[in-house]
């Protein structure tokens, strides 16, 4: 954008280049990164350019992906209206996201559809992280594996249901559970049309996951939550997933989700290439302990975990800047080898890497900035500074 003034940003480590830089500087023209370098930014460029900011040995790392968040601050993305929506993503700006996926659950046809129309709606109108598409979790679950979702929403796949949604363009990722039969026609059609397919809320053994990864299954939602365990004569979802190199997984690093410990067997068997943070955050997110709703269920936020009445885990209330310290904390790993959680890989999944998830000159300039607690700082979305804690 021709109107944007450049901004430098300098004394900063960037990690997420084609190489970890200790100390340099990075220049955004309008909404794309120009350049980028070690040490001082050159004379010519700190002297022309419109605004300066001094970094003060903080990390400037690609800014947050989340592929799976239903809402936060009170509001969800199947029942908002779009000043509810603009506020969720203010709020996500302020813990480092740039560009989220707003992530439906198992509804009606008709809520799902006054949803996606909503959010087409504020799409390219934010005041905080971008809408990058829709995530269509549900309603084409397996109501054995429903977690906090409303069996009587799960359906099998229809066209006449499906394929409406799938022609407004915008959905990116759909989570289904691929042993029902009556689903899988779904995947080819989604990877035909470039819709990333996950399995999610699902009961499928080792061989059913194995036709699923064939027709084009690429991911798992929220890694072993809402699908079996793994057992050593049948390995299932969770098998799959850390055997079968095509999927990537994601993760609820909130240490109430997944153990700690768990987090970092997942890392050690797929690599950070193969695992994608996300939040699964709800309408408590944000917000402080007390009682709130999903789809009509009364759902209790205590102590962080947000739980239905029978004790079920609703989602979360975690955020990615949590999920990245937690996820590092876990693991032992430093920043430099897992960066790629919270941005790259979601952006891989939704065929955004083209122009989103590095620090790289003619990408997006999307970026934040951490101080040495990991602690957000700024978060620059296309170019602008959404977000200032400094």
């Amino acid at each position: 954008m021709k109107d944007q003034p450049n901004i430098l940003f300098y004394n900063a480590k960037l990690i997420g280049a084609s190489e970890p830089i200790e100390h340099g500087w990075c220049l955004i023209a309008g909404n794309r990164i120009h350049a980028l370098g070690a040490g001082d930014a050159p004379q010519t460029i700190d002297q022309t350019t419109a605004t300066c900011i001094d970094c003060r040995g903080g990390t400037l790392l690609p800014g947050f992906i989340d592929l799976h968040t239903h809402g936060a601050v009170g509001a969800d993305f199947v029942f908002s209206n779009a000043d509810d929506i603009k506020k969720i993503s203010v709020f996500f700006a302020s813990r480092g996201v740039t560009g989220f996926l707003a992530s439906t659950y198992a509804a009606s046809q008709s809520e799902i559809t006054k949803a996606i129309e909503t959010l087409h709606g504020v799409m390219g109108n934010e005041s905080g992280a971008h809408i990058l598409g829709i995530h269509l979790e549900g309603p084409w679950l397996n109501p054995l594996k429903a977690g906090a979702q409303s069996i009587a929403n799960i359906r099998a796949a229809t066209p006449e249901e499906a394929l409406p949604y799938f022609d407004t363009g915008i959905i990116r990722l759909v989570a289904l559970a691929p042993e029902i039969v009556e689903n899988q026609w779904m995947i080819s059609v989604c990877k035909n049309r470039n819709i990333a397919v996950a399995a999610g809320h699902t009961t499928a053994t080792f061989a059913e996951m194995q036709v699923a990864v064939q027709l084009g299954v690429t991911q798992v939602t929220h890694c072993f939550n809402a699908m079996g365990y793994l057992h050593h004569r049948e390995p299932g979802v969770v098998g799959a997933a850390l055997s079968l190199q095509a999927l990537c997984c994601e993760l609820i690093a909130d240490n109430i989700h997944v153990h700690p410990v768990v987090m970092d067997i997942l890392v050690k068997v797929k690599t950070p290439n193969g695992v994608i943070l996300v939040t699964d955050s709800i309408s408590a997110a944000g917000m402080p302990d007390g009682v709130y709703s999903l789809e009509g269920q009364k759902v209790t936020l205590a102590d962080g975990a947000a739980r239905l009445t029978d004790g079920t885990l609703a989602g979360s209330t975690l955020t990615m800047d949590v999920a990245l310290r937690n996820f590092l904390a876990a693991t032992h790993l430093p920043l430099e080898d897992v960066w790629m959680c919270t941005s790259l890989n979601a952006a891989q999944a939704i065929h955004l890497d083209n122009r989103k998830g590095r620090i790289a000159p003619d990408y997006d300039a999307d970026l934040v900035l951490l101080d040495s607690n990991l602690h957000v700082q700024l978060t620059v979305i296309e170019g602008q500074v959404i977000f200032d804690a400094r």
